[in-house]
């Protein structure tokens, strides 16, 4: 993880977890529904570089992008974002 300024004091340590796709994994198959978490590859899942967090919520929330096959496909997953209010 790049040695980043965040704004909030909690997003490395919420980064630096869930950026391992094993703890993402935990996490992601228990948020998504069970009949697309079943399709997921999570064996084969990656961070990836990108964001989908608005520019205007930047400060407030985290997020991570990741991808893994589905169904035979590559899929994008976003999450898990960080819901803490500033």
């Amino acid at each position: 993880m790049p040695d980043e300024s965040l704004h909030q004091p909690h997003d490395k340590l919420f980064k630096a977890g869930f950026s391992d796709p094993v703890n993402a994994a935990g996490f992601l198959r228990e948020e998504i529904p069970a009949s697309i978490a079943g399709r997921i590859d999570w064996g084969q899942l990656r961070l990836e570089p990108g964001s989908f967090v608005d520019s205007h919520y930047r400060h407030t929330e985290s997020d991570l992008l990741f991808s893994a096959p589905f169904g035979g496909a590559e899929c994008l997953i976003y999450g898990p974002h960080d819901p803490t209010p500033a």
